[in-house]
């Protein structure tokens, strides 16, 4: 009994005295810590089955499909891979492996607004341009698009143009004004100008009161031959 009770003081002491070096360990370059002594790391695509001991080094094992570890550690699980999200506007640019993560990009359309290194965290749809507007610069992967609105004498229809197209000048090319231009519409120009509202469509009904009477008038004088010629051979 005092024996053991001996051995028990005794080991209590070895331990007490060894605690500041067992927390003062640091180790090695491709090794880690763990239970106050360093281990082996594993090699990149690979996990800690088995941590090491006095007399074995570290067991590792291949990382499980759909996880991965990128450098040497000391870690018991693979980290799980990143899936490109659809509904954030992200699409896969490169597939994970064992040793590395997925890499997401934008969809045509989209561009990042968080981005680490070459990987995209989330994508948002590029500024659509409106009319009175044209596209400064077109939106790519990494920016959005910078619309301008059309200065005065411009205009663009639906806000798709790489510039505004200036208004048409009516008089340059002998016509007349009927509507002044904006920043969404091009100047209309006609051919005369704009007659009183009570007659815009007296040219049109005489042409074709014209063109009716000329048809009634020939059919009129095609039946009255016939008739003539008719009598004419009655007689004879």
């Amino acid at each position: 009994m005092v024996v053991n009770r001996l051995r028990l003081t005794i080991f209590s002491i070895i331990t007490t005295q060894l605690m500041p070096f067992k927390e003062a360990l640091e180790c090695m370059v491709g090794e880690y810590k763990v239970d106050g002594q360093c281990c082996p790391t594993c090699h990149p695509g690979y996990r800690v089955h088995e941590t090491c001991s006095l007399m074995t080094g570290t067991t590792c094992v291949p990382c499980d499909p759909g996880t991965y570890t990128a450098h040497q550690s000391g870690l018991k699980d693979c980290l799980q891979c990143k899936v490109c999200d659809p509904a954030f506007g992200l699409v896969t640019r490169r597939e994970c492996s064992p040793i590395s993560n997925t890499v997401c990009g934008c969809s045509p359309g989209y561009f990042c607004t968080n981005m680490k290194d070459d990987d995209c965290e989330m994508c948002v749809a590029h500024r659509v341009c409106t009319p009175g507007q044209y596209v400064k610069s077109r939106g790519t992967e990494r920016n959005n698009t910078i619309c301008e609105k059309c200065q005065a004498g411009t205009f663009s229809p639906n806000g798709t143009l790489g510039q505004c197209l200036p208004w048409t000048n009516c008089t340059a090319q002998g016509l007349f004004e009927e509507k002044p231009g904006t920043d969404t519409m091009d100047t209309l120009c006609s051919m005369q100008g704009n007659p009183p509202l009570g007659f815009i469509g007296t040219p049109i009904i005489i042409i074709i009161i014209i063109i009716i009477v000329t048809f009634v008038i020939t059919v009129i004088s095609i039946i009255m031959i016939f008739v003539r010629r008719k009598k004419n051979r009655e007689r004879g």
